[in-house]
Parts: structure tokens; sequence; C-alpha cells
């Protein structure tokens, strides 16, 4: 190829990708900045300066409240799937940016009145419902189209894992691969091309993000000197399009851990100098000033439950058991009794959706949450905190780790009350729903921190009246289930 044929090659590419509109990812994040994050900052910031006449204390507050929502929204946890905490975090922010300015001008000596800036929390919280409904209404219209590097299977059952997470903004489209034309069932991802074809089908589809999956679901074809990789990067590199591992996938966005298709990176992470396995103190702080919070608020509400499950049979208030905690150190966790008192006369066993060994009582204290309050005396002993992973069972823990080869990373930490896998699951009373949660316990270990905690809590306030033991569905084996996706 002479210069001259290259140099005009090279304006041909420049000019096809101007040509094509604005990304859906770049669309997205315009959105989340100016809908959830610059116009509440910017509305509380101007009522504040009409109703106080201070420039610099509505400078404060503007400042105040964006580095809050950004705070918010840079958290490492996918927000998509916390519609309730998102919300509630972000009506929060003005409150926390008013509250800002009157510690300043109290400091400065020149203490201003709370009413000044209620004007200003009311015009952000309007703001902001507005931008999260502009949001809802127009984010399927802008769904960034995904194509698969792997074969037809692995991307029906991805975006069979969209659909059930309820992630709208993104929609697989097809994928590539050197299977040859594949006929998807009813509307399901088809076949985009070659790798050889992979520049011209993004082009034509205008795909805006193509996601890699593992080495074992690429199959022949690719490119033996670089691998899928090299060979996709070289063809588009120049174009708007971008490119990201599954696993990598998995984890931003639908907020959990493969372990069907775990790779070693995650090993490299957890044994990185700088992953602290050590809760920090402000955990057990947010802990204490919680628990007691609670359960001042819900010491009534308690009581009553304690005497309904006396009187519905007579037997026990309180129901002990022997579970693991952190390091897989056994202690003793208390719940208000929800099953009969010969529940497991014949040993431990799993506890189905549909027990039919839960009382009446029980069933509503399961699904109101009620039951678990009395572990807050487990969360003041140290032996729990509010949010981690749910403890097992001695006698279940042994065949869960020989199911499950990545289990006991889950004994790091101490276990919770609330947490990831309980608000993404529901119940798993079986080998493919305990791997389901296994799945988000390992994502929560790895983005731990305060600000995740209180996300949590806030979520798990929001669903308090949902039932904890529903069955919620599932992805494809493939990503849970390691052995059988080996096999």
């Amino acid at each position: 190829m002479t210069v001259r044929q290259l140099l005009a090659r090279r304006q041909r590419i420049r000019e096809q990708a101007r040509s094509r509109p604005l990304g859906a990812l770049r669309a997205q994040g315009l959105m989340d900045l100016v809908g959830l994050r610059l116009a509440p900052a910017v509305t509380a910031g101007v009522v504040a300066f009409l109703h106080s006449g201070r420039l610099g204390g509505s400078l404060i507050v503007f400042l105040a409240m964006f580095a809050g929502m950004q705070l918010i929204e840079r958290s490492r946890f996918p927000l998509a799937l916390m519609p309730a905490a998102r919300i509630g975090m972000g009506f929060v922010a003005p409150v926390a940016a008013a509250a800002t300015m009157l510690g300043v001008t109290a400091l400065a000596g020149h203490p201003a009145s709370a009413g000044e800036y209620v004007a200003a929390v009311i015009g952000a919280w309007l703001m902001l419902a507005l931008g999260a409904w502009t949001k809802a209404r127009i984010e399927r219209s802008v769904s960034a189209r995904v194509a698969v590097l792997g074969s037809p299977q692995f991307a029906s059952d991805l975006r069979d894992e969209l659909r059930i997470s309820g992630v709208r903004a993104y929609d697989v489209i097809g994928w590539f691969g050197s299977h040859g034309p594949y006929e998807p069932r009813g509307d399901g991802p088809g076949w985009l091309g070659s790798l050889d074809e992979v520049r011209g089908a993004v082009l034509v589809h205008n795909v805006d993000l193509i996601v890699c999956a593992p080495d074992r679901e690429t199959g022949p074809g690719a490119d033996p000197g670089g691998g899928p990789w090299e060979q996709v990067a070289g063809a588009c590199l120049d174009l708007p399009v971008r490119m990201i591992g599954a696993n990598q996938f998995y984890e931003e966005l639908l907020g959990h851990i493969p372990i069907g298709t775990i790779e070693q990176a995650w090993y490299r992470y957890v044994l990185h100098p700088r992953f602290q396995s050590i809760a920090p103190p402000s955990k057990r702080a947010l802990d204490l000033v919680l628990a007691a919070v609670i359960g001042v608020l819900t010491a009534p509400v308690m009581a009553v439950a304690a005497l309904a499950v006396k009187l519905g049979d007579g037997g026990p208030v309180l129901y002990r058991q022997r579970r693991l905690g952190e390091h897989g150190e056994p202690f003793e966790i208390l719940k208000l009794r929800t099953m009969t008192v010969e529940a497991e006369a014949g040993g431990a066993q799993w506890s189905g959706a549909e027990d039919d060994r839960v009382t009446s009582v029980g069933r509503v204290l399961r699904r109101t949450h009620l039951d678990e309050l009395p572990q807050l005396w487990n969360i003041a002993r140290g032996d729990m905190t509010l949010v981690g992973p749910r403890p097992e069972r001695p006698e279940m823990v042994a065949e869960l780790e020989r199911q499950h080869s990545h289990y006991t990373r889950r004994h790091l930490f101490k276990p919770g009350i609330a947490g990831w896998a309980q608000l993404r699951c529901g119940y798993a009373g079986s080998e493919l729903g305990t791997g389901w949660k296994l799945c988000h316990d390992l994502f929560y270990i790895k983005h731990r921190s305060v600000l995740v905690d209180l996300l949590i809590v806030f979520e798990t306030a929001f669903e308090t009246f949902r039932d904890a033991h529903r069955a919620l569905p599932t992805p494809g084996e493939r990503f849970i289930l390691e052995e059988r996706a080996r096999g």
C-alpha cells in the first residue's frame, strides 16, 4: 500500500467515525452528570442565593452537594441495581450540603438561619426527582448496543442475565466468532460475523461495547499470536467502540463475580498488599451507632413480635443456633423463632421458600425480617456486623466448601445481618442458589467500604417488606457452578 493510499484510508476511517451519532455510553454518562449531579446542585446553589443573598454561601452549598452526589455516583457498586438507595442518598445530599453551610457560617461568627436553606433543599429534591424521572423515561432509547466476542450460548446467557437483573441500559444484539451463522431462539442475539469482519460489523450495527467472553468461550479461529483481544483492538482501535472482559463487565454492571468463569486476576487482587482483610474502625463505629438506633426504634415492635411467638404455640421466643463467623470461629446466633419446636428433630436441613415447618406467625416475621432483630445483640457483642455475608451452619459449611472452592473467602470477614447477596438473591436454599449468593459475597468482599454499607442499609430499609425468602431467578449455570462450567 502506497503512502497516498494509506492517507486516503485513514481519512475514510475518520469520516466513518465522525459520522456515527453520539455513543450510548457517552449519552448515559451525560444524563447522569447533568440530571443527577449538576442540575440538582446548581438548583440548590441558585435558590440559596435568591433567599440569602450570600454568594459565597451559595457556592459552598453548590460544591458540597455536587461533591456528595459525585461521591455516590462514583461508588464501585452498580447503582442501577440499587434504585432506592441511590434516590435515598440523593435526597440526603442537599440536607448535608445545607448543614455544611450552617456549620461554616457558625464557625465564621456569622451564623445563618436554617430557614434560609429550606427552599434550596426542596428545589434540589425536585430537580433530582425530575432528573431521575427523565432518565427512566429515555434510558431505553439510549441503551448501549453490546456485541459478545464468544459463543452464541454465552451471548444468549448474558442477554438473559441483563433481563433478569432489570438492566435496561445495555442490549446484547449479537456475537462475533468463527462458529458460523447461528439461528437464535426467538429474538435472541444473532451472528454478526467472524473476527475478520469485526470492523465492518461495528460500523454497520453501531456497536458501542464489545464484551470478550472467557477464553474457553471464544472458540477456535482467533489470532494465535495475540488472541481475540489483540485482533479486535487492531481492527477497531480508532473507532468509538469500547471493549471489556466479561468478568469485569459482570462486576461493574451486574454486581457479582461469576465463580463459574472466575479468573486469576481476582486472586491477585485479594492478595495485593493494598487489600485489607481487617475491617477499619469506622465500620465498627457505624455498626454500633446504627445498631443502637435500630434497636431503640424497633424495641416496641420486637416486644409485640416476641409476644406473638409465645402466644402462637407456647414455645420459646428466641431461637439459638450455632453459626460460623470471622475466620471460621463458631458463635451462637439469636433469632425470633419462626419454626415449630420440633423443626429440626431429624437434623440440620435447608429451609425452603414454602417450608411447611414455618409457623403462621413465623411467616409474617420472615416476610418483614423482624425475626432477625435479636441479632443486634450479636453486633453489640462483636460476633457479627450490620452488613456482610450471612453466616452458615457448621454442618453445611463443609459441604458448601466442597461444592464451591471459593466459599472459604467469605470467612475473611464478620458475617452480617444485611448484605449484598441478601438483597440481590433472596432465598437460596439450594446448591445453585448458594453459588449465586457466593458470587455476590465475593463482590462485596472486594468492594466493601463504609459508603457501600450505607447504600446497602438504605436499600434494605426500602426492601424491608419484601419477602426475604422469595426465590429469585438465577442466570445460566455456567456463571455460578464452577465444576459444571469446566465440565
